[in-house]
């Protein structure tokens, strides 16, 4: 034991000696005095001028600590300002007794005033470098840091009794990236933290941004955790409220969010939870989770929001809520998805967004970031855009007035000339692979189910290579494509209807079904240019079309023609027959070539008419030329009149011409019916007089053989006189 003796009695002298010299030190050593020797020592490092304006305060016991006025380290040459960093007072203290235990026990770190200016010139040179000397290349790596070892042993005992920052400022400016920054004041107040185990912390900061105009203040606190030794971090209860404004902002933004972050590097996990974030009317809750940090990370996350009011969000905004038909909607939405990425890939594979009615659900993958390549696979139960379209101005009613058609001019009359501004940079870049499906959808009044898109881009090239849906008792197949390879671009468009109710179609489409039957149309277009009168010039393609069974509402052509004929026959006509022209088929192909629409085939046959017709539409002048002939089958009973079988084969010529803004119909039925009916008198004369000669040279040759045969017998009366 005697030994345990002597070296407690060794310990002793030794502390008495040191607390001797540590006396002997402060008594006889003014650190003042060396001033210029640390500023020259300094300034033979960095290159710089180490000023020291304020007094330099050192204590050696029980403590060791260094009290330092105001003091300003000079820029680097070329940078602008006058000082690199300058301080108003630091004070930093370390127990003394534990350092010789290799402990650290920091018992007091305080910074006032400290003033921070970081700057990158141009040609990316920062103005910190050269502070800290490189190690030297032959200098090889000490035996702890092969082994990895991820604190040096000082630090594993760390003991800080508090840190205060009070009236930081750290400014940014960046002049190859253009960008400023400034944080002043940061004030930042650290509990007794020990590690392994929580400290209270507090930060308040206020960051400024001149371009583009960003004022923001934010206060964080929680609880930091700090353990080196066991590679674990945390700040728990963390809570940060944020007030920004300024002109990067279209109205100023309070925000709340509420997280705990935790870390344990060992195990390569990091986390985010109890994430709750509130703003702008909305709250958002979720969680982050990386894993893998000691090999390629990957990250797990989840977000879904309360059920908010996209319009209170606009307003909270000092942005205008969009002017749509129904001012009910964009009143409820919400959205809920889990994603995981990993390197260059993302996957979306939970998402739920409701607005309003409507449910959208689905998944979707993105893979790289520089140029996403996106996969998805999205399905809407129901949609009507109309009540999402902006409003009708009032009095519109779709015609364009005027008579400018073909005069090159924008405006009423004439196709617009504005150019269509397309991303054309941005669709060049796409890369998509996905479906689209809506189960019940609703477009300028068209009700269509079971809609399904297949979509691909890539290269310039974006098609919708499969549309599929069902309307009206029928079917749709289409396709759609844009070509952005070129400067100029190149659309196409194809679409099959198949036994579709053409009434109720152009009653939703239109508000006025014209038209009734069960139709097919095939239609095949291609257009190149960037404005519609562009496309519309260049518009090619083909298509043909067949209705059967129908009518035309709102003419009954056989009444048409039973008044004109009794009023030209000086008769009344009372009949009470539906204002409707049946047909049993129309059949009509057309071709488009540079806006020419052409047809030479249309026909239709009906119990009262057969139509014949041809013509074409000039689509980039806006002009009409087209002629439809009508003849009379051989009865009207079919339309509900007594028959006109005087008025078989008739021919009813109808001409449309002029423009789409002044349309020219010709129909001259009183002189065709009147022609006919001068053509049946001319008719019935000549009847007349062939039936009076008729007569009479039947008289006449009565009248002959009578005399005939009275003649005969005079001559045998004489002959027997003279026998």
């Amino acid at each position: 034991m005697k030994w345990i003796k002597r070296s407690l009695v060794a310990v002793m002298v030794l502390l008495v000696v040191l607390v001797a010299l540590a006396g002997v030190v402060l008594i006889t050593v003014d650190p003042n005095d060396y001033k210029e020797e640390i500023s020259a020592a300094v300034e033979q490092r960095t290159g710089r001028n180490l000023e020291i304006r304020g007094d330099i305060g050192l204590s050696l016991f029980p403590r060791l600590g260094l009290e330092l006025g105001e003091t300003t380290l000079a820029n680097a040459e070329g940078f602008a300002g006058d000082h690199f960093a300058r301080v108003r007072q630091v004070d930093v203290s370390v127990a003394l007794l534990p350092l010789l235990r290799r402990e650290l026990e920091v018992q007091q770190v305080r910074l006032e005033g400290l003033d921070l200016n970081l700057a990158r010139d141009a040609e990316g040179r920062g103005n910190w470098e050269g502070l800290t000397a490189a190690p030297a290349a032959e200098e090889a790596p000490t035996p702890e840091a092969e082994a990895g070892e991820p604190v040096p042993p000082a630090l594993r005992g760390l003991d800080i009794a508090g840190v205060r920052v009070r009236d930081a400022r750290v400014s940014w400016r960046d002049d190859q990236a253009g960008t400023e920054m400034t944080i002043d004041p940061f004030d930042l107040t650290l509990g007794h933290l020990r590690m392994g185990e929580e400290a209270p912390l507090e930060i308040s900061l206020r960051l400024r941004m001149p371009d583009p105009g960003l004022d923001a203040r934010l206060e964080t606190q929680g609880l930091l955790m700090l353990d080196p030794a066991g590679q674990r971090y945390g700040l728990r209860q963390m809570v940060t409220r944020m007030d920004a404004r300024g002109e990067a902002l279209p109205a100023p933004v309070e925000a709340r969010l509420e997280a705990d972050l935790v870390a344990d590097l060992a195990s390569g996990l990091a986390k985010v939870e109890r994430l709750t974030l509130d703003a702008l009317e909305t709250r958002w809750t979720g969680l982050v989770e990386v894993t893998g940090l000691n090999g390629t990370p990957r990250v797990h996350g989840e977000l879904r929001s309360n059920r908010f009011n996209p319009r209170k969000v606009l307003k909270a905004l000092e942005m205008p809520p969009p002017e749509t038909t129904d001012p009910e909607v964009l009143t409820q939405a919400a959205l809920d998805l889990a994603f995981d990425m990993q390197g260059e890939r993302l996957e979306v594979d939970q998402l739920l967004m409701t607005l309003d009615e409507s449910t959208l659900s689905g998944g979707a993958g993105l893979q790289g970031f520089a140029q996403p390549a996106v996969t998805f696979d999205i399905d809407l139960d129901r949609i009507d855009l109309d009540r999402y379209l902006p409003p009708a101005p009032e009095g519109e009613s779709g015609d364009h007035g005027g008579s400018g058609a073909g005069d090159g001019k924008t405006g009423s009359g004439a196709w617009p000339d504005t150019p269509i501004a397309l991303p054309m940079d941005i669709l060049r870049g796409l890369d998509l692979d996905g479906t689209f499906q809506v189960d019940d959808f609703r477009v300028s009044g068209l009700q269509m189910q079971g809609v399904s898109l297949k979509v691909k881009a890539r290269d310039g090239r974006l098609d919708v290579e499969s549309i599929r849906g069902n309307l009206y008792d029928g079917s749709l197949e289409g396709r759609l494509g844009l070509d952005v390879r070129q400067d100029t671009p190149a659309y196409s468009a194809g679409a099959a209807l198949s036994s579709v109710r053409i009434g109720p179609l152009l009653d939703d489409l239109t508000g006025d079904g014209k038209l009734t039957g069960t139709g097919d149309v095939n239609l095949s277009l291609s257009s190149r240019g960037d404005s519609v009168r562009a496309l519309v010039s260049a518009l090619d393609g083909n298509g043909d079309l067949r209705f059967r069974d129908g009518a035309v509402q709102g003419i009954n052509i056989a009444q048409v023609i039973r008044r004109a004929e009794a009023r030209l026959r000086g008769r009344d006509l009372e009949e009470d027959a539906p204002r409707q022209t049946d047909f049993t088929e129309l059949t009509a192909s057309f071709s488009i070539d540079d806006g020419l629409v052409r047809n030479d085939d249309l026909q239709a046959a009906s119990p009262l008419l057969r139509v014949r017709g041809q013509g074409e539409v000039d689509l980039p002048p806006r002009r009409l030329d087209y002629r439809v002939d009508t003849s009379l089958v051989a009865t009207l009973e079919g339309q509900g009149g007594r028959p006109l079988d005087n008025l078989r084969n008739l021919n009813l010529p109808i001409t449309v011409q002029g423009t789409f803004d002044d349309p020219r119909i010709g129909l001259d039925l009183e002189s065709v019916l009147k022609a006919r009916v001068e053509q049946e008198a001319e008719q019935a004369r000549e009847e007349v007089e062939q039936r009076a000669r008729e007569e009479a040279d039947a008289a006449l040759q009565e009248q002959e053989q009578r005399l005939k045969e009275e003649a005969g017998r005079l001559q045998e009366e004489l002959l027997d006189r003279f026998r």
